[in-house]
């Protein structure tokens, strides 16, 4: 009897293991299986081009933005300045919270760890929040700009601009801080009957209410306000500049050829803007609305079975627009606010160096002469970038005439422009 007995035990323990072996396999081909879905595929395809896009784009927004200008315009300057951030925390979205966004989507057991869990949503967050608090910075130095231009270059310093920028990071820190606390690992349970569980990360509060207040307080503060006042601010600013435009069309073209040309770059930097902010408001209300409608509707109980609601089957689409804001901005800076030309200026640049330094490495015979030529290349280039008053025709012309008269008798002398007229051929940024 003790002998049937214990091979009795020997097998339910060998058929118990066989059979946790078996849930283990299940578990694996079950969180394996999501990888096969049409829905899964397409995310990832989705995913990957925003990746490339987004990567590329920011890059190359960092590169152009930061290189060294002739216009010293300090408006300009603090634009260029406030775009670059943005530029970054779109970089940090892109290769931080969409890789292992994919990883999330294609294998739905984290498996990143805790202090993943905790720092992707919180990064995520700090970043959008960063982004959109940026847009307001540079829709507030549109409008003073347009406004009082004259006050706008001495207020608008490099020194006020980087505090302002640090002052976003921070503010943006706090309102998210409190994620870095509620994203926790979780457990739960697949096969019944069976001691299988895999890991989850997600948002654990003590209570409910205090979850679906927090959201809806960052909907508030992060979406609503923001793009708000980005809109009254934009409306007066488009407002103002068309205002202007309508007065230099009623002035003599002799007074209206200088102010038309900065009132097109104001123009196209006012039209990028209205781009950016338009562009996060569309990216971002779909997933900000699942978010709170979940919270409200959805029990905690119900968010983690099979089949899911269908908000929840849409939830990643929404995400995924969301996250894709960071890799469309770039596309605003380049065709709206005509990024583009600095970009083909600098890679024809690159292109006629390579060839300089090509032919200087196959000229025989003439050693001497080439390094100069070589040297002082950026100087034989500049003046080709310049406006036709810059050409050595005009120079000479301005050195042997000193100035002539024109029909009125008044004495007009070949003079530079001044600094603070930036041409049309330029980049409106």
């Amino acid at each position: 009897g003790q002998g049937s007995g214990s091979a009795a035990a020997g097998h339910a323990t060998f058929r118990g293991r066989r059979d946790q072996e078996l849930g283990w396999e299940e578990l694996e081909k079950m969180l394996f299986l999501f990888a096969k879905e049409p829905v899964t595929i397409s995310l990832t395809v989705m995913y990957l081009l925003s990746f490339v896009v987004g990567f590329v784009g920011n890059i190359m927004s960092i590169r152009v933005l930061t290189r060294k200008r002739r216009s010293r315009v300090s408006s300009l300057s603090a634009t260029r300045s406030l775009l670059i951030n943005l530029a970054v925390c779109d970089l940090m979205v892109v290769c931080i919270c969409m890789p292992i966004t994919v990883g999330n989507l294609i294998y739905k057991a984290w498996v990143y760890g805790d202090f993943l869990c905790r720092a992707v949503p919180f990064i995520q967050a700090v970043s959008v929040s960063a982004s959109v608090l940026s847009l307001t910075v540079i829709s507030v130095n549109r409008y003073y700009s347009v406004h009082n231009p004259l006050n706008a270059r001495s207020f608008f310093t490099q020194k006020r601009i980087l505090s302002t920028i640090l002052v976003v990071w921070l503010l943006s820190s706090g309102i998210c801080m409190p994620l870095i606390f509620m994203n926790k690992r979780d457990e739960i349970g697949v096969v019944e009957g069976l001691p299988l569980v895999f890991s989850i990360c997600r948002e654990i509060w003590p209570q409910e209410r205090l979850k679906q207040a927090y959201n809806f307080l960052l909907f508030c503060a992060l979406y609503c306000l923001p793009v708000l006042f980005n809109m009254v601010i934009c409306f007066l600013t488009v407002r103002r500049l068309w205002s202007r435009s309508r007065q230099l069309k009623e002035s003599s073209a002799l007074n209206r050829s200088l102010p038309a040309s900065r009132l097109k770059i104001r123009r196209k930097v006012a039209q990028m803007v209205v781009a950016l902010v338009l562009l996060f408001a569309i990216s971002w209300l779909p997933v900000y609305l699942m978010d709170i409608w979940i919270d409200f509707n959805i029990p905690k109980s119900l968010q983690d079975v099979t089949p899911s609601p269908w908000i929840l089957q849409l939830r990643p689409f929404a995400q995924w627009l969301g996250l894709t804001n960071s890799s469309l901005n770039p596309i605003c800076y380049c065709f709206v606010g005509n990024l583009y030309r600095s970009a083909k200026e600098m890679k024809s640049k690159y292109h006629q160096r390579m060839v300089s330094l090509f032919n200087f490495s196959l000229s025989e015979g003439t050693p001497h002469s080439s390094v100069p030529e070589l040297l002082s290349y950026r100087s034989s280039v500049e003046p080709a970038r310049k406006g036709p008053s810059s050409t050595p025709s005009m120079d000479r012309r301005c050195q042997g005439s000193h100035g002539h008269k024109n029909k009125c008798g008044h004495l007009n002398s070949c003079q530079h422009p001044p600094l603070n007229t930036v041409s049309s051929e330029n980049t409106s940024l």
